[in-house]
């Protein structure tokens, strides 16, 4: 296994030019390799008052390891109790929550101890922390949640099998299902379809939605004010996968084609997206977008 100490760069240069691996809101973000060479699975979760961030990986020995890894201190350790999981999410108090094939286990970084806590008839897909877990169950249709050892249907999202979703600051669950990307408003309980395309789904450390284009690379946030995605930036390559954002709001996040896994650090460079034909640019880097147009960042100097 390579862990890869993350090293402050305020300014790098390539070729005479700021490194622009990602353009977040008209500024360059440099990659950083956290861990390579290794598959992960399932969901990253992230502890933002510690900036400690959980996943799961199998070794070259394809022995599982559910792990804890620490951003400042660039410091990996093993969850005690737990080798595979597929599900995880952290509360406000700092307490994560580890589902599997076996129910729900809770861990307490503070005192290296994991507990049962419950579902264990249960495999667990997917989990959020928002007052109370939220969790899908492998291969089954719905949401649930769990609280005081009671799990309770959310009854209008029986029909959908939810291969992804988080909780906004709002309060409305975005989900993917079925390829496409719904919205299920927390006031009125209306279900809408947002997109026809399948997105991965994260929160910032505020709680706002963002997603990011599988297909094309491209992030959105999603706009209350104006009721649709917009587009905030973009990967210059590879295929962003899975992601969360940490205690400076910086993204994190598993690149599913070379497996590495990235911490993306602003390098204070400028740049824009702009879309276009399909054309070689020795300044730019082209993005797929679709079958007719382009995003292409380019560094502005």
């Amino acid at each position: 296994m390579r862990i890869v100490p993350l090293v402050l760069a305020l300014l790098s240069l390539v070729c005479g030019r700021k490194v622009c691996d990602t353009c977040l809101e008209g500024f360059c973000y440099g990659r950083e390799v956290i861990l390579e060479n290794h598959r992960l699975s399932g969901q990253l979760a992230i502890d933002t008052v510690d900036n400690i961030l959980y996943f799961h990986y199998k070794d070259l020995y394809s022995i599982d390891h559910t792990v804890a890894y620490d951003l400042d201190d660039v410091r990996l350790k093993s969850i005690p109790g737990i080798d595979f999981s597929f599900a995880r999410a952290v509360d406000l108090n700092r307490n994560v929550y580890i589902g599997g094939t076996q129910g729900i286990f809770k861990y307490d970084p503070r005192k290296n101890l994991t507990t049962e806590y419950g579902l264990f008839d249960k495999t667990i897909w997917h989990m959020q922390f928002r007052n109370m877990i939220y969790y899908t169950v492998f291969m089954m249709n719905g949401l649930y949640t769990y609280q005081d050892k009671k799990s309770v249907s959310i009854t209008n999202l029986t029909k959908y099998k939810l291969d992804d979703f988080i909780i906004d600051n709002r309060n409305d669950i975005f989900f993917v299902s079925d390829t496409k990307l719904y919205r299920y408003e927390g006031k009125s309980k209306q279900i809408n379809v947002v997109s026809n395309n399948m997105y991965s789904l994260l929160v910032d450390k505020y709680n706002n939605g963002y997603f990011i284009d599988i297909l094309n690379r491209g992030l959105y946030r999603f706009s209350h004010r104006i009721n649709r995605l917009f587009e905030v930036g973009a990967f210059d390559s590879g295929a962003p996968f899975k992601a969360v954002f940490d205690s400076n709001n910086n993204i994190i996040y598993y690149d599913k084609g070379n497996e590495i896994l990235y911490y993306l650090r602003p390098n204070y460079g400028r740049c824009k997206i702009s879309r276009g034909k399909r054309r070689q640019y020795k300044s730019m880097v082209s993005i797929p977008r679709n079958s007719t147009g382009f995003l292409q960042i380019k560094t502005i100097d």
